[in-house]
């Protein structure tokens, strides 16, 4: 990779997701960016750590000719990718899927509290996703646990 091009890629990056990308070198070593602080003219200075290791904040100079390419840790939905070459106007089917779940849970933050006697009711739509249900089944077991921790009277083991 030349340093025009790793320059021009991080400019297409947004600022914060320089901390999620990854270079991968031509030996298949990663280092995960932290912060870029200098693109030398032939090597960058940044600050991150070496894939596979806990130890953050370490300094790397790394030659422009060992970056075999920038891979981003996160799901990129397309229109992003499309937004960072300058195409707008593209929605896709998981940016509308994303604004879903976003009103769906505005929703949910509006709904009324369910308490511990009344069995939650849920809309066929949350019902058939598995977060919405792996969460119900989760409230429902605090909710009998609370309610089974304040009933207890000790009678095991007793005749």
């Amino acid at each position: 990779m030349q340093r025009e091009d790793c320059v021009d890629l991080f400019k297409r990056i947004p600022v914060y997701s320089h901390a999620q990308v990854n270079l991968v070198l031509h030996n298949q070593a990663t280092i995960s960016v932290d912060t870029m602080v200098r693109f030398e003219p032939t090597y960058l200075v940044m600050r991150g750590r070496e894939g596979g290791s806990t130890d953050e904040g370490r300094a790397f100079f790394v030659p422009y000719e060992e970056i075999s390419y920038l891979r981003i840790e996160r799901v990129v939905k397309l229109g992003e990718l499309k937004r960072m070459y300058g195409e707008s106007g593209y929605v896709d089917a998981e940016d509308v899927l994303g604004q879903q779940a976003a009103v769906d849970a505005a929703a949910d933050a509006k709904a009324p509290q369910v308490n511990a006697q009344t069995p939650p009711t849920t809309s066929p739509i949350a019902a058939q996703d598995p977060a919405a249900i792996a969460k119900q089944n989760l409230l429902d077991r605090i909710r009998t646990a609370r309610a089974n921790a304040g009933g207890t009277t000790g009678k095991i083991g007793n005749k």
